[in-house]
Order: structure tokens, then C-alpha cells, then sequence
């Protein structure tokens, strides 16, 4: 559903005048890498969010029995027991490589129908986040990396214990929120940057002990240090009622369409005035 909700946003900005996809860097994480590959895969945004309506039984998309408090636990014990974050994104990433639900074949076939383009563009920088899934480290893979768009995007929205490590050159990657929410930091010196939020407890104050390698709060103080002006877009209350409480339930894909589409209309002009569109 956060895929969903952010081309909604985006197509609500479009037809409100404002086109925030002309960019010179788009970085994606998680949802967002799906996200990032389709703003610049070619197609418009009037047709990437039309397939968002598509019914569901019309597309390869698979149910996820998705247990949020199972998965937090999973995450707080591997935190709880780990050193530093790398560590913890590693044990992360360690429990993520107990057999899934789904295999590894399916979950591409899967990945595959939802990108139009399956070539990096080669005008537009695209960075995409993921994890190594057994060293915990941040990786970024772009067009330079020698490694197909589809499998960067698979493993950057590997969620660990629900979907599989996707495999690239022998290595196994998950999730790249499990290194940041956004990996924000990684837009420093770009004049102006937008940040899409599509779960905004990726983003909470660190109470504690945490995996990420960074916290938002640290990314956006970079960011303004390195001259960026940032402005924050996160789910409205609408949406939020409209997501439902599985993010991974594609059945809701259709409303959190809708209700990007609604937000992005009514925050438009603050992202006009932000964006300088004249």
C-alpha cells in the first residue's frame, strides 16, 4: 500500500500543476525503490497510478499474512541482542533467511509485473537501498552497479520473515529500511528535496537501542547542513484509515491510491511554493 499511496500522491501533484518527478536524483527504499523505478521508468503518472486501480485477482500479486507485533518482536529481540546496529541488521537478516513463504522465483515473478521497465534509465540517477543480509551492511545499488533493476528492487523491499533475501551475485539481500526509513542522507547538496513517507514508524524518534545505521532526525540535519532545503510528506489521516493495518495487503492498494491522489491535490500548493513552480 505505501507504493500505492505515493504514486497517488505524486499523480495528485501532477494534475495540480506541480511535477515533482523532473528530477536530477530520485532515491528509493523499500516501497519507495518500486516507486523510484517506475517515475522513471517512461510511463506517466496518470498510467502508473491507473495500475494501482487494477484489481487484484487481474495481477500476480499475492496475499501476505503480515503479523505486525510478530515482526516487531522479531526486530526488538535482534536489536536487543546486538552490540551496535550493523550487528542487529545482520541477526536481522539472519532470521529473514529461514525459509519464507513464498520462494525467491515467485516473489520475482511477482516483482516483475509491477515495473513497467525493467532497464535502469540511464538520464536520471536512481539509487536504490538494501541490506546484506548476513553482514548487515547498507548497500546502494544504481545503474553503474552492474546488477539488473529487478533485483535491486526485490531485495530493497525484501521485508525480512515475510518475503525472501533476493540473491545477487552469490549475496543475499533484505530490506533496505532495515538500514534507514529513507536513506535520506544520501540526496546531501541537491538544492532541494522532497521525502516520501509512506510508514511513518520507520521514521519515529529512536527510543533506544536501534538498527538503523542513522536516524531521520540525524538524515534531515545533514541534509540542511549540506545546504538542502527538505520538506516532509507522510501519510494524512484519511489515508491511513484507507491503508488498513497490513501495509503488505495489496486489497487496500486501490484506496491508498485514492487517498495519495486526494492528499496530493490538497497539499499542492505547499509543495508549489516549496518547489518554486511558477
Amino acid at each position: 500500500t505505501g507504493t500505492a499511496w505515493e504514486l497517488g500522491v505524486l499523480f495528485g501533484l501532477e494534475e495540480s500543476g506541480v511535477d515533482v518527478t523532473d528530477v536530477e536524483l530520485v532515491v528509493g527504499t523499500s516501497a519507495g525503490s518500486s516507486v523510484g523505478a517506475q517515475i522513471v521508468s517512461g510511463l506517466s503518472l496518470e498510467e502508473l497510478y491507473n495500475l494501482q486501480l487494477v484489481p487484484i485477482h487481474e495481477t500476480l500479486e499475492r496475499p501476505v499474512d503480515f503479523d505486525g507485533h510478530k515482526f516487531r518482536q522479531m526486530m526488538a529481540a535482534a536489536i536487543m541482542s546486538s552490540p551496535d546496529s550493523q550487528t542487529a541488521r545482520a541477526r536481522i537478516g539472519e532470521a529473514a533467511l529461514a525459509p519464507p513463504p513464498m520462494s525467491e522465483e515467485e516473489r520475482l515473478e511477482m516483482m516483475a509485473s509491477r515495473l513497467p521497465v525493467h532497464e535502469w534509465n540511464p538520464n536520471i540517477k536512481l539509487i536504490i537501498n538494501a541490506v546484506d543480509a548476513e553482514t548487515g551492511e547498507w548497500v546502494k545499488f544504481d545503474r553503474n552497479s552492474g546488477v539488473p533493476l529487478l533485483l535491486a528492487v526485490s531485495a530493497s523491499s525484501a521485508v525480512p520473515g515475510i518475503y525472501p533475501p533476493t540473491t545477487i551475485n552469490g549475496r543475499r539481500y533484505i530490506d533496505g529500511g532495515m538500514s534507514s526509513g529513507t536513506n535520506a542522507d544520501v540526496a546531501q547538496g541537491y538544492q532541494l528535496v522532497i521525502i516520501l513517507v509512506a510508514e511513518p514508524s520507520m521514521t519515529a524518534p529512536a527510543m533506544g537501542p536501534t538498527m538503523h545505521r542513522i536516524t531521520f532526525e540525524e538524515e534531515l540535519d545533514e541534509l540542511k547542513q549540506s545546504g538542502s532545503q527538505v520538506m516532509v510528506i507522510t501519510p494524512n489521516e484519511e489515508t491511513l484509515e484507507a491503508k488498513g493495518s497490513n501495509p503488505l495487503d495489496a486489497d487496500f492498494r486501490a484506496a491508498s491510491a485514492e487517498a495519495g491522489r486526494k492528499q496530493g491535490i490538497k497539499i499542492a500548493g505547499e509543495v508549489k511554493t516549496f518547489w518554486n513552480v511558477d
